[in-house]
């Protein structure tokens, strides 16, 4: 839980407008995944709702409790342009498992993303983690397309709700794991 705090610190002081969203955010978190039909599509069985984003705000993985768990929002201005869900030591210890990055759909494909995760990565590493894991459905091209650029490997294939299937990737945390980017949004 310590690598946990240290990041959530590190993140907050690097990106102004991030914070921990509760449960009066849920409203917005719902306008901004609604605002993803694509992603909606292949992820959800039917459109988010209010229950879809308490359930993304707590659930966890096994071997996981709440302290474990970051549910951010990257703010700009009032309005929520992004949602994370981080997980603290899953499935190792040393790992941080991202298990979303949902940007709000009018800024996608304008650089907030990388931005978000190139920061993630430095701040990750300065953290105390040794590694970042996820999970990318196989049929999200531009997913794994954007998880592809940002350093990120396939490590496997799981089967999830049925015949889909994603794909494990991870990220190995260096160092310069963004060279001399910064991490400035």
């Amino acid at each position: 839980m310590e690598q946990r705090e240290r990041l959530l610190a590190l993140l907050e002081e690097a990106l102004p407008g991030l914070r921990p969203l509760e449960e009066e955010d849920l409203p917005q978190v719902l306008a901004l995944y609604q605002s993803n039909p694509e992603y909606n599509a292949l992820a959800l069985d039917s459109p988010p709702t209010l229950e879809t984003c308490r359930e993304d705000r707590t659930d966890l993985p096994p071997g996981r409790l709440p302290e474990h768990k970051l549910f951010l929002g990257y703010f700009q201005g009032e309005r929520l342009a992004a949602v994370w869900d981080l997980v603290a030591g899953y499935p190792e210890e040393s790992t941080l498992y991202l298990g979303l990055l949902e940007l709000d759909g009018t800024h996608q494909r304008q650089g907030l993303g990388s931005r978000l995760v190139r920061t993630l990565l430095s701040l990750g590493k300065e953290a105390g983690f040794a590694a970042v894991r996820l999970g990318c459905l196989e049929e999200n091209r531009w997913g794994f397309a954007f998880w592809s650029k940002m350093g990120f490997t396939t490590e496997g294939r799981v089967p999830w709700k049925g015949d889909r299937m994603v794909l494990k990737m991870v990220r190995e945390l260096e160092p310069q794991a963004c060279g001399n980017e910064g991490t400035a949004v």
